[in-house]
Order: structure tokens, then sequence, then C-alpha cells
């Protein structure tokens, strides 16, 4: 490797690492919880102090322009003065009158010198009287300032002091015939300027520290005030006209309830209804999801999907209510069963769930008829129930993803479960309904396997594993799979979605096929006999509460 490549190799990796260091830190710093609570305040806290250091610093540049004017000004009316009252004197070279003259502008404040020369710089008069007669020299390290009509200013140092030389040349009868200095102590300008940046700089540093101060007692308060309402939250057990029974599940987001919904003439009908949690209430980010939740949810009328029949705010909770589903979700089945299930039993099971997803994949919008497509993005066994009367659902559409509104999903973040992800939606690249194909694809291997397809010890791991991870055939594990079956389920989960079935309808119509063809005729009544036999108790007193996700 040349010099050259060296060098370009050591620029391109001090880069990229210092990159790399740049983006750790900031996501380190936008995941404090202090930051992400307090979004809003820190930008209008940030607004105000910037426009707080913009008026400090036109107050402190006003300031520095008023003591300026002052500063020359005092020079320049000296030195005119001066001017004016000894060209003659000059001429007559009336030394004693020249010395007077010089002596009347020693009262100015800050006075370095004043001098008087002749046309050869020999001075004339001084307010050092001793260098009288003598040649004038220079101040040292000249520097040109302004020119203020025929007055020069310069600076420069008299004996280590920086001082501000005003110079006027004495002119009779267009000639030239000597010249008149007044320094001033610069001193005597520069001050009163850093005093004024001083306190500028105190007031940046103490504006910061009374944004923070006031940041945290405000967060402080919020804080203190959020947790009172939270208290005032958790003890609510009617949201309208629904009266809360018992919690059913508690998730991430939001929390479930059995309720009853209580109409004046009497009328009584149970339903489930979903509220935000307490400490989330307040959150506009989690309430903005729940409500798109809803909005979706309210689109979907099919009876493979769980109904939503009502949306609201009631005392600043968001809240859904919708089907009450007596029953489980197929990760408690697969956890009682402990095996896989029986072949018509799966295939009723996903043939179900593919209507449900063709129906959401292929809803369109009332008004304008285009399709909306809604991706699910989070088929999971969690998501799927099962009622003791035989139905299945697909619930929980909280981070689907449709077109009929932005995704509040930000560019990077992942959603959904990792052990149910398609290789694309782990790849971190656009999906579509071949996320939910991939997934139902692995819920349809576990049921018949009886065994989580995915064992991941971190969800790096599972981003890392999924696109390349070989899926082992079903019928492997099962042998008495019929080789149909092996290829429909096999054929959901290949890795390259072009190859996988294009739509959820095809799965449902190649397994009612398979069904004829294998005169399988498990229905309703038959899942309604198995929920019985498999939770005896729980049709009973419905006291099991259920890991759904909410």
């Amino acid at each position: 490797m040349s010099i050259q490549e060296m060098a370009i190799t050591s620029i391109r990796w001090a880069t990229e690492f210092s990159t790399c260091i740049f983006i750790r830190a900031k996501n380190k710093l936008f995941a404090c919880e202090f930051i992400q609570r307090n979004k809003k305040r820190i930008v209008l806290g940030l607004l105000i102090w910037l426009l707080s250091i913009f008026t400090g610093y036109c107050l402190f540049q006003s300031a520095v322009g008023q003591v300026k004017k002052e500063y020359y000004q005092s020079g320049l009316s000296a030195i005119r003065n001066l001017a004016s009252n000894t060209v003659r004197l000059v001429l007559a070279k009336d030394l004693l009158a020249l010395s007077v003259e010089v002596e009347k502008v020693t009262d100015n404040t800050g006075l370095a010198f004043a001098a008087i020369v002749d046309h050869e710089k020999k001075i004339l008069a001084h307010t050092d009287s001793t260098l009288i007669n003598k040649p004038f020299t220079p101040l040292h390290q000249i520097k040109y300032i302004d020119g203020f009509g025929k007055v020069t200013v310069e600076e420069g140092y008299l004996s280590k002091k920086k001082v501000t030389n005003f110079s006027l040349d004495l002119i009779f009868a267009k000639t030239k015939i000597g010249k008149v200095y007044f320094a001033l102590l610069a001193s005597q300008f520069y001050g009163p300027v850093n005093k004024y940046r001083k306190f500028f700089i105190f007031w940046v540093f103490f504006s910061i520290f009374l944004l923070f101060t006031t940041l945290l007692f405000i967060d402080q308060v919020s804080m203190v005030r959020a947790l009172k309402r939270q208290k005032e939250l958790e003890g609510i057990t009617r949201l309208g006209p629904y009266i809360l029974q018992k919690k059913i599940a508690s998730g991430g987001m939001a929390e479930l309830f059995m309720a009853d919904y209580i109409r004046e003439d009497d009328f009584r009908r149970t339903l489930a209804v979903k509220k935000v949690l307490p400490h989330l209430a307040q959150k506009p980010e989690f309430t903005k999801m729940f409500i798109r939740e809803a909005k979706v949810a309210a689109l979907l009328q099919h009876p493979n999907i769980v109904q939503v029949f009502d949306f609201g705010k009631f005392h600043d909770v968001y809240f859904i209510a919708m089907e009450y589903v007596d029953g489980k979700n197929l990760a408690e089945i697969m956890i009682a069963m402990k095996k896989g299930l029986a072949l018509d039993q799966a295939i009723f099971f996903i043939s179900k769930v593919c209507l449900g997803l063709q129906y959401s994949h292929s809803r369109k919008d009332d008004k304008t008829g285009k399709p909306l497509s809604i991706v699910h993005r989070d088929i999971s066994p969690q998501n799927i129930m099962i009622s003791f009367k035989g139905e299945v659902k697909i619930s929980d559409f909280g981070i689907s993803k449709s077109n009929s509104e932005p995704s509040l999903t930000q560019t990077g973040e992942i959603k959904g479960k990792f052990s149910y992800f398609s290789p694309e939606q782990a790849l971190g690249k656009p999906i579509d309904y071949q996320t939910d194909i991939f997934a139902t694809g692995i819920i349809f291997y576990e049921l018949l396997s009886g065994e989580r397809l995915y064992k991941f010890k971190s969800p790096l791991e599972a981003l890392k594993a999924i696109p390349k991870e070989r899926i082992v055939p079903i019928k492997e594990l099962r042998p008495d799979v019929p080789i149909e079956l092996n290829d429909i389920v096999m054929r959901c989960l290949k890795k390259d979605k072009k190859l996988r079935y294009q739509r959820a309808q095809d799965i449902h119509d190649d397994l009612l096929c398979l069904k004829k063809s294998l005169n399988m005729t498990y229905d309703e009544i038959n899942l309604t006999e198995f929920m019985g036999k498999l939770f005896p108790r729980s049709r009973e007193n419905k006291e099991t509460e259920r890991p759904k996700s909410t």
C-alpha cells in the first residue's frame, strides 16, 4: 500500500469513526427519558433562549457602539479645539502660549499625551515638558483605525501601554506648518467593552442554567401532576356507557377490560374495552397511535376480525370498545396442547386467518374506491383469538400500515414480534401483504410441529438470522403431513417474496382443495367441542387472563 493510499484510508477511517461516535452519542442523548418527555418544551425553551441571546447580543453591540461613540467623540472634539487654537501660535512659535493650550487638555480623562510639533516634527509643546524641542517619536506597532474628516485615528503602544492616537495637520495658506497629536489610553474604551462582554458571556451561561432549571422544574411539576392523574385514572371503573368489570390483559401501550354496555332502557351487552395505560394517557405519540388503531380497525367489518364498535375519550382517557371474544388465543392453545395440532384443525385455523387477512389486504376506501392496502405487520399466535363458539378472529391492528394515512413509525424503527418477522421486515425493506403471509406461514408451521420455528436469544440475532436461516420442511419434522400440505406451508415461508403466495385468498383456496381431496370435515362445531375439552373451567368462571398483545 502506497503512502497516499494509507493516508486516504486513515482519513476515511477517522471520518467513519467520528461519525459513528457522533451517531451513538446522538442516539443516547435522544433516548434519554427526560428529553423524550419534554421534546416540545425543550424546543420552545431553546427558541426562547436563542431569542434572549440574540437580544442580549444586540444590547451588547448597542452598548459597545455607545462607548465607542463617546470615546472617539471626546478625542475628536479635543484635537479639533487644540488645532483651532494653535495655528497662529505655531506660526509665531510662541512656546509659552502653546504649552498653556496643551495644559488645557490635560483634564481629559484617560489622556495619554498631547503634543504640538512643527513642520520638521520638532516638539513645540507636550504634556511632558521635558520633551520640548526634541524630535517627535511615533508610537510603536501603529495600526490605522479610521479617518474622520482631516483627523487620522491610529492605535499603537506608548511605553507598553496601548493608546488611541488622534492626529491633525496644521495648515496655514494651504501649507503644512505643523501637526497636533492627542492620544487617549485604549483602556478607556476596552475597559467598559470588556465589562459588557463579560456580562454578555455571563448572561449566556446563566440563561443556559436558567433554561435547564426551568425545564427541570416544569418536568418535576408535570411528573407530579401526571402521577396524580395516573392514580385517578387507575381508579376509573366507568368510561361513558361502559362499566369496567375486570382486567383481561395488559400490554406496552394499553390494557384490556371486560365491560358491560348499559343503555338507559336497560339494554345490556358484554364488550371488551381497551384503554391507554394511565402513565401514557398524557403522551401525544401514544394517543396518536391508539387513535390510528381505532380508525384502521373501524374500517374492518369481517367475521374473522375482532370488530370495533366505538371509540372515544372520557376524562382524558382514550378507549376502544370492541367485540368481546370469549375464548383463548392461539398462543395459549399451543401451550396447553404441548404438541402439534391435528392436520384438519390446523388447516381450519389458517384458512380462517387467511380469509380475515384477504379482507384487510383488499379493503377499499368507501368514498374513493381506492385500495387501503392495510398490512397487519404483527400476525402472531397472541393476536389470533379462538372463541368457545368456534370462531377464529384476528385482533390488534395497533401497528398496522395503511395507505389511507401516513405511518407513525419512524425510519429505522422496527415494529412487531421478532420471531414472526419476514426476511424483508428484518432487513428493514418496504413491506406489503407478503409480510403477513410469511408470518401466517410461521404460525402454520408451529401449529403442525408443536414447536417454535425461531428461537433467538436477542433481537439482533433475529435480524441477522431470519433472512438467511434455512427452514427445515415441515414434512421432515412431521412425516404424516401430506406433501401437498408441506408445499403450501413452505411456499408461505419462501425467503424471496416473489416466490411466496401473492394473496392470502390463494392460500385459503389451496387449503380448501386439500380438505376436499383428503375428505376433511373439521368445522366450527368440532372447534367448539375442542375448546370445551381443552379449557373446561375457563368457560364457566372466565377468570383466566389471556396474554393478549395490546
